[in-house]
C-alpha cells in the first residue's frame, strides 16, 4: 500500500477594493499560471484587509453566475482588531467544477483593499 501526501494548488491571490452587496458574477479562482482549479477540496481562506475594522464575507461557488451556481463555502472574516485572519476546513469541501469567489464587505470594510488567498487541495485517486 502506497503513501498519499496532500497536493496543494499554488493559487493566485485575489486583490482589490471590496464593496457591500454581493456581486452577481463571481471571479474564477485560478492557479499561479492562470489555469482553472476543478477537482479540488476547499481547505479554507486567508484574508488581509488594508486596515483594521470591518468584516468581509467570502463565498465560493461552482459557477460564475451566483444565482444559479451551488455555494460550497461561506465564511465571514472578522477584522475588528486584526488586519489578517484565516479560516480552515477539515476535512476539505470538494468542488468538481472550477471554483468561483465573491468578496463582500460590511459597512466598515467597504472600499478597503482586501487580499484573499484560497487554500485548495487537489483531489487524488489511488488505485
Amino acid at each position: 500500500m502506497g503513501t498519499s501526501l496532500p497536493m496543494y494548488v499554488d493559487v493566485a491571490q485575489i486583490a482589490g477594493p471590496v464593496t457591500t452587496g454581493e456581486a452577481t458574477t463571481a471571479t474564477q479562482i485560478v492557479d499561479s499560471d492562470g489555469n482553472g482549479c476543478a477537482g479540488v477540496l476547499v481547505r479554507g481562506v486567508q484574508g488581509i484587509l488594508a486596515s483594521t475594522g470591518g468584516k468581509v464575507t467570502v463565498n465560493i461557488y461552482d459557477g460564475a453566475t451566483v444565482s444559479s451556481a451551488r455555494q460550497h463555502y461561506s465564511v465571514e472574516l472578522d477584522f475588528t482588531s486584526l488586519k489578517q485572519t484565516s479560516d480552515t476546513q477539515s476535512p476539505g469541501i470538494p468542488i468538481m467544477k472550477d471554483p468561483y469567489i465573491t468578496l463582500t464587505a460590511d459597512a466598515t470594510a467597504n472600499s478597503k483593499v482586501f487580499v484573499a488567498l484560497v487554500y485548495l487541495q487537489k483531489i487524488s485517486v489511488t488505485g
